[in-house]
């Protein structure tokens, strides 16, 4: 299969390009309008981009069939007739307005019939068209509308499907998938997976096979027996870090009955303790708060007989260096603190980027998706892990404490695309 991308001023000059270089089997995969040049866009021209498909394997031509019954001037008129607008034959018609494609055909335009009209010519009649010919001439039409439905299909929305039916090109697009992870996802499908609803169990299943070969995934948080493990949440402000570690607490807690601490070390937000402390008297924990290394050493050695420590440290700025500094001596107290960098789903992809690099001062070992629940567009999670070699911990999909948190996995990352 070869797949193009074509850009032109309009969509009809677009689906010239198109036909003249794929043919009138090629399928269009996805439409895109933008404007280019002026300021800001603004002024700018508009453009059109179409990526079309085509088998590589051609349509096979319509064999020509001789006309045997006619000869001299009998085909001579014969070709007058057919040198006019076609005439197509009820049952065309009908079979074609049952495809969806003429429901809106009013009684008045009901397309001729086949009957030919008197003349005044020296016989009185034109001579009745041979049957084969107009065999031939019918097989070619349904030929060309077959090539002209698929088109609209690709080209325009169903006015009753549409809300139900999105292939995979279409869903990947809607996410703001990167046009070159797209193609790479699109190489190991064929034609026909390609044009399935996005609802079709092989759609997910060819995902998460995808997502399997690129992704680090670190799963759940693992404890060792007879070792406490150490983890810090870091990240930029309003991420939503303190409502993750106390689903993360009531997750271990609760779920998993395990010994459990708390230490916040963010006292730049008035409300960011109390609120920890709210969840830690629910969940049934004791809260440590520190404001230096120093006091982060001592509160880690009071709590080495628990199974898992979990610190909240304050909002940072990726572009303020003092802070970022300061974060990464405060985590230097102890090697083996697992720092889980959180990022939001719902923050742009070169925001995310410049987060990542900033944030790499503090050598986190992992990366934690929150807000998955409040963006319409989960690009930035497939872009980022194609990009650079993240391995995430978790996803979280609401405030609910402790229900809206999962581990982070391919199959689950699939089906967030496809929700």
């Amino acid at each position: 299969m070869r797949i193009k991308v074509f850009k032109a001023a309009t969509i009809q000059a677009a689906m010239l390009q198109v036909k003249s270089e794929l043919g009138i089997d090629a399928v269009i995969l996805h439409t895109k309008k933008y404007h280019k040049g002026g300021f800001l866009g603004y002024k700018g021209k508009e453009i059109v981009e179409l990526t079309a498909a085509v088998d590589d394997v051609p349509r096979k031509a319509l064999p020509k069939r001789e006309n045997k019954n006619f000869t001299g001037n009998e085909t001579n008129q014969a070709d007058r007739v057919f040198s006019q607008d076609p005439i197509v034959p009820r049952n065309i018609v009908t079979q074609y307005k049952s495809a969806g494609n003429l429901d809106r055909m009013s009684d008045s335009e009901t397309v001729p019939s086949t009957k030919l009209q008197k003349n005044t010519g020296q016989n009185g009649f034109l001579p009745t068209v041979n049957d084969d010919l107009q065999e031939q001439k019918i097989k070619q039409l349904e030929a060309e509308l077959s090539q002209i439905k698929m088109m609209l299909q690709q080209t325009l929305p169903d006015p009753i499907n549409s809300s139900q039916f999105v292939s995979v090109p279409e869903i990947l697009a809607e996410h703001e998938v990167a046009d070159t992870i797209i193609h790479d996802i699109l190489k190991g499908i064929s034609e026909k997976q390609m044009l399935q609803n996005k609802d079709a169990p092989e759609v997910l299943e060819h995902l998460t096979t995808y997502f399997d070969r690129i992704m680090h995934s670190g799963n759940d948080i693992i404890i060792k027996p007879q070792k406490t493990k150490i983890i810090a949440l870091i990240g930029a402000t309003g991420v939503g870090k303190t409502t993750t570690l106390a689903k993360l607490a009531a997750r271990f807690v609760l779920e998993k009955e395990m010994n459990v601490a708390l230490i916040t070390a963010d006292t730049y937000r008035i409300s960011a303790v109390e609120q920890l402390k709210t969840y830690s008297d629910i969940i049934g924990l004791t809260l440590e708060t520190v404001y230096s290394p120093t006091d982060l050493k001592a509160a880690i050695d009071k709590h080495r007989d628990k199974q898992l420590i979990l610190i909240d440290t304050a909002g940072r700025s990726q572009h303020n260096d003092f802070q970022l500094n300061e974060l990464r001596e405060l985590l230097a107290v102890d090697p083996n603190i697992e720092k889980h960098l959180v990022l939001s789903a719902t923050t742009k992809y070169k925001d995310a980027v410049d987060i990542i690099r900033k944030f790499s001062l503090c050598a986190p070992d992992r990366v934690l998706f929150t807000k998955v629940d409040e963006t319409s567009s989960i690009g930035t999670v497939v872009n980022l892990i194609h990009e650079y070699p993240i391995t995430l911990s978790y996803f979280t999909n609401g405030q609910s404490v402790p229900d809206d948190i999962i581990p982070a996995s391919s199959r689950g990352l699939a089906e967030l695309l496809l929700r």
